[in-house]
């Protein structure tokens, strides 16, 4: 009787410890504002456009190839020499046109860097890496506590940008770090690089 009575105990104790574990385990959180990633296409041509912005995305490789050659306010270095103004943007969509990448560069003389240079974070210089999920435009107040569409990150904080090369004002880099939404989502980016033609304009 004492044999059974110590089998019972070891069975109740056993049951009770499996259901403890069962109820302190919390299921991983899936965050569905990066679901539109999974969504990206690449395409052939992706592969072989002379100009494009690239990396790896939470793990997925996604390629931006395409642009509105028409907008000049993109992929152009401003510059204003008495005012020692040098600021650059640069930015390519997908071939659905469903997701944006853009850089900002604050006070990015490229033209007179010594290259390979590493985009510094002080002295009013500064990069930014902005994703943007054009599929969801309009849907939340952007930089509103839900914005879940727009992944921002600077060289301030998280973001590395490298430029390599600048020749026939074609300009080369690499980058990498996280990008983060104001409704705390994260997406880890990683091998990226950007090969794009940039245009002057002097004002």
């Amino acid at each position: 009787m004492k044999n059974l009575f110590q089998v019972f105990l070891i069975i109740v104790l056993f049951v009770v410890a499996n259901s403890c574990g069962e109820d302190s385990v919390i299921p991983e959180k899936i965050d569905h504002s990066k679901d539109f990633l999974k969504d990206i296409k690449i395409y052939r041509f992706d592969r072989s456009s002379p100009y494009f912005i690239r990396g790896e995305f939470d793990g997925k490789m996604i390629y931006f190839t395409d642009h509105a050659d028409n907008d000049r306010g993109w992929n152009t270095q401003f510059v204003n020499p008495v005012m020692g103004v040098y600021n650059m943007s640069i930015l390519r969509e997908d071939q659905a046109n469903a997701v944006l990448i853009a850089f900002y560069f604050q006070q990015a003389d490229i033209f007179n860097r010594q290259l390979p240079y590493t985009v510094a974070s002080g002295g009013g210089e500064f990069a930014m890496l902005h994703l943007s999920n054009l599929r969801k435009a309009g849907s939340v107040e952007q930089d509103s506590p839900q914005d879940d569409i727009n992944f921002v990150q600077t060289t301030s904080n998280a973001l590395k940008i490298e430029l390599l090369s600048l020749k026939d004002s074609i300009l080369e880099g690499r980058f990498e770090g996280y990008i983060s939404s104001k409704s705390g989502s994260t997406i880890l980016v990683k091998n990226g690089n950007f090969r794009i033609k940039i245009n002057v304009e002097i004002y």
